[in-house]
């Protein structure tokens, strides 16, 4: 028995029928044949059920507990199998969280990236943040003030007689040199407190006047104000009549607006994180709110003829009551529809007045008892999502979106399309030491980031939402991290990749499979596109018609002695099969009613206008994505 073959012998799996199997290993397999003659019960419920069975048998007991595990397939025996992978026709997520940035784990990548790279910017000011240790303000203060009077100043909370005590004498109170026995902690101006740290408690005490050069004493008493003043030093530089106010931290401070940012980590840019997901939507990008349409469905009635749909039901109609006695002690017309009335008065009638409670009250009220299943599906029915009005749908804090690279912060990088991604990274203006600093991080990105170009998925942006990829999407974004992956040694299968691929792309998951295949894995893709068997090596086809008329081996072999068959396929993929025959007539259609859409903006559609004719069929076309 060789090692080298997946060996199958007697599999009965729903129709197969009792087939023995000798398949070779690391090549390219393709299983074709008619619908429903059983090439999904061979490869997913019989080769893959097992090559995954096998594998979780062998985890611990405790690990097997996490992981689903099919049927084992009705098979008396399967030799040489290898650990399986099934990338199938189907998105299965449901969530908003996962986007293609974090189904690809690009994002993962990101967010290392931008912990070890990016550059802080004041959120209020955008001005650079830069972090400072004493070496780096000798060096700043040498050169560019050699020769400049300096006053060396640090801040701190102690006491003015320790202060005293401890040998200093003077403060810098309001732009001036005050001596500390001149001064009391009540007679201090509270604005004299340090800009790093507002607190009037605190004091701007004078450790050295001097003039700037590069003797010992610069670097003294730098480094012991830096001590004294916990990580920060503020510098004065006495030019002629001007003052310039320097200030040097150790932290992520802004020296104008004293906003201070966190230290960069990976989860200070997760969404899935509460250190740097939204506080308002919770990293969603988007929250729930009670929607106007849904509550008034019909603007065109009056309060009196039951605008607020929603108080139409026996159980409410009291808050309809109310609303209208207290309306018209509020001079608001309850008998004008509600379209017609001014934006003023609408307000009042959902956040309510002294004289009625408003709509705002209605649903706060029912928020009380969400404990019941009833109310919480009435509460479900009449709200809608709507873009976070903190984060502006980025779910990011702020502090998060402070960090950038090459002027990007991690949410604008990932809005850009793979294409733009990929040029992004090579043209962005990232230093030498950076770039070194990041090299093998920037070079796994680059990698996944050219596999998803070569499956055709260029288009598609990393914040893209995952539960919006077609199910030909998610399978080949699966495939493009199988690629960048390298495994090798693993059994993969494939439910017909080419299935809502435009042509032009089947040539390149034809290239992808041959790459996997000579990483030594063994591909085994469920297929009628003719390309995709003809690039394949072995080729089964099964037959020799569907449903009971199935489950039978017509071919097993190599793609030259397949070619040689007079099978149904072999016919096809030579291209000798009969002429296709059409209707024979061409129906002649004038559509009165169309089925119009306007301004469609679902996913990538741009404000789309078009019309679909009733009681006709219209087809739809373009390449995958469009």
């Amino acid at each position: 028995m060789s090692g080298r073959e997946l060996i199958i012998e007697g599999a009965r799996q729903n129709n197969l029928k009792n087939i023995t199997l000798h398949l070779p290993h690391d090549k390219v397999i393709a299983v074709t044949g008619v619908s429903g003659s059983g090439k999904s019960s061979l490869a997913f419920d019989t080769i893959f059920a097992e090559g995954q069975w096998r594998f979780i048998e062998s985890l611990s007991t405790y690990a097997r507990l996490f992981l689903e595990k099919l049927d084992r397939p009705d098979v008396d025996a399967i030799h040489n199998i290898r650990p399986a992978i099934a990338l199938e026709q189907k998105n299965p997520v449901k969530g908003s969280r996962s986007t293609v940035g974090t189904l690809t784990e690009i994002y993962d990548l990101l967010r290392l990236l931008y912990s070890k790279i990016s550059t802080p910017f004041c959120p209020q000011c955008g001005k650079e943040i830069r972090k400072w240790d004493t070496s780096e303000v000798i060096i700043e203060l040498t050169e560019r003030y050699t020769g400049s009077k300096a006053i060396i100043i640090f801040n701190s909370a102690e006491s003015l007689e320790t202060l005293k005590q401890r040998g200093f004498h003077r403060a810098w109170v309001n732009g001036e040199v005050v001596e500390l026995s001149a001064i009391s902690s009540q007679s201090l101006p509270s604005k004299n407190a340090s800009r790093f740290t507002p607190h009037a408690s605190r004091y701007d005490i004078v450790l050295d006047r001097l003039v700037i050069t590069d003797e010992p004493r610069l670097s003294d008493s730098v480094e012991m104000a830096w001590k004294e003043g916990n990580g920060k030093v503020v510098v004065v530089i006495l030019h002629d009549a001007e003052k310039i106010t320097l200030r040097f931290s150790g932290e992520n401070i802004c020296d104008e607006c004293n906003i201070s940012l966190p230290e960069p980590s990976p989860l200070l840019f997760s969404f899935n994180h509460p250190i740097g997901a939204c506080p308002e939507c919770k990293g969603f990008g988007n929250i729930l709110v009670y929607d106007e349409e849904l509550i008034i469905p019909d603007k065109y009635l009056s309060l009196s003829e039951g605008a607020i749909g929603i108080w139409e039901r026996s159980g409410y109609k009291w808050w309809k009551k109310q609303m209208i006695a207290g309306a018209k002690k509020s001079g608001i017309d309850i008998k004008r529809p509600f379209n017609e009335l001014p934006k003023e008065e609408k307000d009042k009638l959902f956040k309510g007045t002294a004289d009625f409670d408003g709509i705002n009250d209605f649903f706060e009220e029912l928020e009380a008892k969400r404990y019941k299943l009833h109310v919480r599906v009435f509460l479900s029915r009449h709200r809608k999502a709507a873009v976070c009005h903190a984060c502006k749908g980025k779910r990011l804090k702020k502090e998060s979106l402070a960090y950038k690279i090459s002027s990007l912060d991690i949410v604008e990088v990932c809005k850009l399309p793979i294409s733009g991604l990929i040029k992004f990274f090579t043209d962005a203006d990232i230093s030498l030491f950076k770039r070194n600093l990041a090299k093998e991080l920037l070079r796994q990105i680059s990698l996944k980031l050219h596999f998803l170009s070569r499956v055709g998925l260029d288009y598609l942006s990393l914040s893209r939402q995952g539960k919006t990829l077609s199910g030909g999407e998610y399978q080949r974004v699966n495939l493009s991290n199988q690629l960048s992956s390298l495994l090798t040694g693993t059994l993969y299968v494939l439910d017909e990749p080419t299935v809502g691929l435009h042509p032009r792309d089947t040539e390149r998951i034809a290239k992808i499979m041959s790459e996997l295949s000579g990483l030594g894995n063994t591909i085994i893709v469920v297929e009628h596109d003719r390309d995709i068997i003809k690039s394949a090596d072995w080729v089964v086809e099964l037959g020799p018609g569907g449903g009971r008329n199935g489950g039978e081996v017509v071919f097993s072999g190599t793609m030259e002695r397949f070619l040689k068959t007079d099978t149904s396929t072999a016919q096809y993929v030579r291209g000798e099969e009969a002429e296709i025959r059409g209707l024979g007539y061409k129906r002649r259609i004038s559509p009165r009613n169309y089925l119009a859409l306007t301004g469609a903006a679902g996913n990538n559609l741009k404000s789309v206008d078009f019309r679909i004719p009733a009681g006709a069929l219209t087809a739809v076309t373009g390449v995958s994505g469009s």
